[in-house]
């Protein structure tokens, strides 16, 4: 199999130099903003999303999921990836722009060729066992081996105690014998590029925002944390947001009901967590 691409390592150090750590602000895109000054070339840098077989037994997607598809892998696609990219772009020296995006299955070992993957593998409604991942050995087997050659992986949006629990069940078929332990924000993650020293609740539109939700935001009973599995050296492998929904911030960039503040939070751990998988 090809080993993973090492040009993050290259190019590390001139990213960690763009922004300073303790006072850096990420200023929301504005509406009216020109965006041919991103502009339309292929880059060094491209944003990857992982497309899993689901529990309606394929991989369908982009939009199938609200015919009841059973995906939910391309949730907030393609204006969360875009968005995302546009704040890449402008806070840090990565080579890319907002249309180098691109979603893959995970048995593709184009898949090695790459250093950062974004899943979103929830089960809607909540709980369900007929929506979200159901990994096939194969794809158990290039989820472990992706990390194992150095790649990162973030998984988004999960939402109260049913979310957990799937969600360490599916982190249990990758990495059965590892522990899945809590993030606090003394991590380096957390310090890499911006100076994060509280996780902020980042909405969620169906959850908490617009659609009538189960819950408020920044309710006790439902704190935002990060989960991780790490290397035997400590290197963080994979993150798991839960109680928020960075992508949710990202996509809804230039939607004026959306806070403002909550979109610049999300920018900002999510720009951390790429700028860690580049330079570990």
């Amino acid at each position: 199999m090809a080993r993973l691409s090492n040009f993050g390592l290259i190019f590390c150090a001139g990213l960690l130099l763009a922004a300073p750590m303790a006072t850096a602000q990420v200023m929301q895109l504005g509406n009216n903003e020109d965006l041919s000054i991103y502009g339309t070339d292929i880059t060094e840098f491209t944003w990857l999303r992982g497309q899993y077989t689901n529990h309606s037994g394929g991989q369908r997607g982009f939009g199938s999921r609200r015919r009841g598809g059973g995906g939910w892998w391309d949730t907030d696609y393609p204006d969360s990836d875009e968005n995302f990219l546009r704040g890449v772009q402008r806070y840090t020296n990565v080579d890319t722009n907002p249309r180098n995006h691109t979603y893959i299955q995970l048995t593709d070992p184009v898949l090695y060729e790459h250093i950062f993957l974004y899943m979103n593998w929830k089960r809607v409604p909540i709980g369900s066992s007929y929506s979200g991942p159901n990994f096939q050995p194969e794809e158990i087997e290039a989820l472990r081996e992706f990390m194992f050659r150095g790649g990162f992986v973030m998984v988004d949006d999960f939402w109260g105690q049913p979310h957990l629990d799937d969600m360490f069940m599916e982190i249990g078929k990758i990495f059965p014998d590892r522990e899945i332990v809590k993030l606090d924000t003394s991590h380096e993650i957390f310090h890499i590029f911006f100076d994060i020293d509280e996780l902020a609740q980042v909405p969620g539109r169906m959850v908490t925002w617009d659609f009538g939700g189960f819950m408020r935001l920044d309710d006790p009973q439902y704190p935002p944390e990060v989960y991780a599995i790490l290397d035997d050296d400590g290197r963080v492998m994979m993150v798991a947001n839960y109680n928020t929904d960075l992508g949710d911030g990202w996509e809804h960039t230039f939607y004026a009901g959306y806070p403002t503040k909550y979109t610049n939070e999300a920018y900002k751990i999510g720009i951390n967590f790429l700028i860690y998988a580049f330079s570990h």
